[in-house]
């Protein structure tokens, strides 16, 4: 049996299988339109006409079905796409990116960096908190000073850019950095640096805050049941132009796709997150719609380079990567919506290595894998690891980690596959507490090279994740943190890309399309950073 073969065995089955549980296999990148054509023959019709889908919402309340829920309330502590979308709807920060991902002002109404290393920030007078404080030059040189010296916070290893901040007045704050930084004003858009009240978080503790987040953005959390749901409204004293589309927004946590399929269909959620592919014809019909879109987000699995685990050996890694037909998962698994890559950077953001992306990224090889695993020194069934993957809350999550176990099984490497919901999945990569193999989709919020690139070239952040250590990679990561000349930054992110894929901290799988399920009475506007905000949903016309 050829190679091919045996993968296209593995899609029948698991296509199959899929099938039995309730969803026909989608032969194509994208359903069917289900719209008949008209006849100008037709007799017309006694009956009233049809209800406009969009008069369902006429009350203005939307309810979204996502794969997980929330992990923090806490902005500075949290690296996950639900709390950031969260924190970017009921908080304020200096900047942020609209659609088409230009940084606009936010707080911010006037800025003037004085010299390579100081900005000088002039904030919106009059804003306020929900709960009824002002917010002033103090309530961001805290917020920022919390993320320079709480070296425990998730978003601490961002801010070791920034050196110091001192509050001019009322309405004006001066941040220095310990370098040149071309990306301040991208640093200060993140969701990481939302303003925190400091008297309140001063009398009350961050504890208290989390309980109730006390902020100043176009909306307010009024309510988070953990597991259940959290609900938003509208801040009736936003500062900014545009007020809220929405008078309330339930964010319903999903975990399994077809109980998120079965409540779009019913009724029970307007709009559902990673619609799976078995589901597409069945969704794209009736009274729902698919909306698909770019995304940045890139399916990898981290893998585990601390001594003494067997990934830490190059060649095991090697092999594993070249155990695994990308194209197949990209082709059939992902009927589309898939492309294979080596590098953890989105293809539209500045920097990106085409050299690692589409059939090039695919290094599908069994026979060559099995004998670098000999030359490794180990025979069949002398592998075992662990591979840890979410359930339901990426685009085919579980079929595809399926798919992964029965590639690395062919070639001799004997899988134990833990499946986890969402909020274990996130804890686990926070914490730092995976194993050998953690499959995780990662998206940049940012448009910025650099973000992603932390990943390799920042050892405290990966340090006992995958313990990657490189200093020729930290050294070219620190020279494009800082290079102003926007074509010599993007040389420096595509050669780490390439070091880095060759030494697989990470085994980039498929950047992803986004599939959303959609209420026909709405219309959704997808963000290439895989971040969905409430008011990028929209009533239909």
């Amino acid at each position: 049996m050829t190679k091919k073969a045996m993968a296209l065995l593995m899609v029948a089955a698991m296509v199959l299988a899929l099938a039995a549980c309730g969803g026909s296999a989608s032969s194509s990148a994208a359903p069917a339109s289900s719209a008949a054509p008209a006849s100008s023959d037709a007799p017309a019709s006694s009956e009233a006409p049809a209800a406009n889908p969009a008069d369902q919402f006429a009350d203005g309340v939307l309810v979204i079905g996502t794969g997980s829920d929330l992990l923090s309330t806490d902005p500075a502590n949290q690296n996950q796409t639900n709390s950031q979308d969260l924190f970017h709807m009921i908080g304020s920060q200096m900047f942020h990116r609209d659609l088409d991902f230009n940084i606009i002002p936010d707080l911010c109404v006037s800025y003037e960096q004085t010299d390579d290393v100081t900005w000088e920030f002039k904030i919106r007078e009059g804003v306020k908190f929900n709960n009824g404080e002002d917010l002033t030059a103090e309530d961001v040189a805290f917020s920022y000073d919390r993320l320079i010296n709480d070296t425990a916070l998730v978003g601490h290893s961002y801010y070791t850019a920034f050196e110091s901040t001192e509050v001019v007045d009322d309405y004006t704050i001066r941040v220095k950095t310990v370098a040149p930084r071309p990306d301040m004003l991208t640093l200060v858009s993140m969701s990481e640096s939302t303003i925190l009240p400091k008297d309140y978080v001063e009398a009350n503790g961050i504890e208290a805050y989390m309980r109730q987040p006390v902020t100043s953005g176009m909306y307010q959390l009024t309510e988070w049941v953990p597991d259940d749901h959290y609900t938003i409204v509208p801040n009736p004293d936003y500062y900014g132009e545009n007020k809220a589309t929405w008078n309330e927004v339930v964010y319903r946590p999903i975990p399994e796709s077809s109980t998120r399929v079965s409540e779009l269909l019913t009724g029970g959620v307007d709009v559902i997150y990673n619609v799976p592919v078995n589901e597409w014809e069945r969704v794209g019909s009736g009274e729902t719609h698919i909306d698909y879109g770019e995304t940045s987000r890139v399916m990898l699995m981290v893998t585990r380079l601390t001594e003494g685990t067997v990934t830490s050996d190059p060649k095991v890694r090697q092999a594993i990567e070249m155990a695994i037909d990308k194209t197949t998962i990209c082709e059939q698994l992902l009927q589309g919506a898939g492309t294979p890559t080596r590098t953890r950077v989105g293809s539209a953001v500045p920097g990106f290595n085409t050299d690692l992306f589409g059939d090039a990224a695919d290094l599908y090889d069994p026979e060559g894998a099995k004998a670098l695993l000999a030359e490794a020194g180990y025979n069949p069934g002398d592998i075992t690891v662990t591979l840890t993957s979410p359930s339901g809350r990426y685009l085919m999550d579980t079929e595809m980690s399926q798919m992964i176990a029965a590639y690395l099984e062919a070639v001799g490497i004997h899988v134990n596959l833990e499946l986890v919901d969402s909020t274990v999945m996130g804890n686990m990569f926070n914490e730092k507490t995976n194993k050998e193999l953690f499959l995780i989709g990662l998206s940049d919020a940012q448009y910025d090279g650099c973000y992603p690139l932390a990943h390799y070239g920042d050892k405290a952040r990966v340090a006992g994740q995958t313990d990657y250590d490189n200093p020729k990679v930290q050294e070219l990561y620190q020279q494009a943190l800082v290079e102003l000349d926007p074509e010599k930054k993007e040389a420096l992110e595509r050669e780490i890309q390439a070091i880095a894929a060759d030494e697989r901290p990470h085994i980039c799988i498929a950047q992803l399309k986004a599939a959303f399920g959609v209420n026909n009475g709405l219309e959704i506007h997808p963000r290439m950073d895989s971040n969905g905000m409430a008011d990028e949903i929209t009533i239909a016309k």
